[in-house]
């Protein structure tokens, strides 16, 4: 759940700047992070663990989820720097999300190279 949680809120590392550029979140008093409170990623770890540790939810398969994470990574990211122009919360959600992305694609690349190899070795007893 923890895992989870902190995978969501690297997204909100580029979600909240975002939003606060464009006028649509606004607190009454600004943040140290572009605006933002860090209290503010204290509630997003803490409402993203207390959801997936009441929901519960049943195992899903992790590749298209990783490619819907891997997506919403790059496409935060080029959105942020290039049509934004907000280089400083795309290179720190960008580098943060992407830790998870590369990690992601490591473990499922490496668990797909081990289940082929299972496959194609012959058992012998």
């Amino acid at each position: 759940a923890l895992l989870s949680a902190i995978a969501l809120t690297a997204w909100d590392l580029m979600l909240d700047p975002q939003m606060v550029g464009w006028g649509l979140w606004v607190w009454q008093q600004p943040g140290g992070y572009f605006g933002i409170p860090w209290l503010n990623f204290g509630g997003w770890i803490l409402t993203a663990v207390l959801l997936t540790t009441l929901l519960r939810p049943k195992p899903v398969p992790i590749r298209p989820l990783l490619l819907i994470y891997t997506l919403t990574w790059f496409l935060e990211t080029f959105g942020l720097a290039f049509f934004w122009a907000m280089p400083g919360p795309a290179a720190m959600g960008g580098v943060v999300m992407g830790l998870f992305v590369w990690q992601g694609w490591r473990l499922e690349i490496g668990d797909w190279r081990l289940r082929s190899h299972n496959l194609q070795s012959p058992i012998s007893n």
